[in-house]
């Protein structure tokens, strides 16, 4: 038997920001990696009331993680929000499909800054 091993593009990478407080989402966000943006972003929730995401080099999203994010900011009812920084077009595209309000704490930030 052969093992083939995965390709380094279908890695999902997690990176923490220091200044300001933040994540770097890189590669494809499925339900296999919910857990893993769950752990690091937990500490950071609880820090503040906004949490910035780089996602200029994310890939893909699925709707889970979506809903994961919007639970995190209803879980906490003190004006947390999660600002989703440099949205690949093809994650803003779902995003507007979805809309926006239905994603309350969700907000689109800054574009380039990467």
């Amino acid at each position: 038997m052969e093992v083939i091993p995965e390709s380094d593009e279908r890695i999902f990478r997690i990176t923490r920001i220091v200044d300001p407080p933040s994540l770097r989402l890189e590669g494809e966000l499925d339900a296999t990696r919910h857990s893993d943006v769950t752990e690091a972003l937990s500490p950071l929730v609880a820090q503040g009331s906004e949490v910035r995401l780089d996602l200029a080099q994310l890939r893909f999203i699925d709707l889970g993680a979506l809903s994961l994010l919007t639970g995190f900011v209803e879980r906490r009812d003190s004006g947390v929000r999660i600002v989703l920084d440099n949205l690949p077009p093809d994650v803003e595209h779902l995003i507007e499909t979805v809309g926006w309000e239905r994603l309350p704490g969700l907000v689109q930030g800054r574009k380039g800054m990467s």
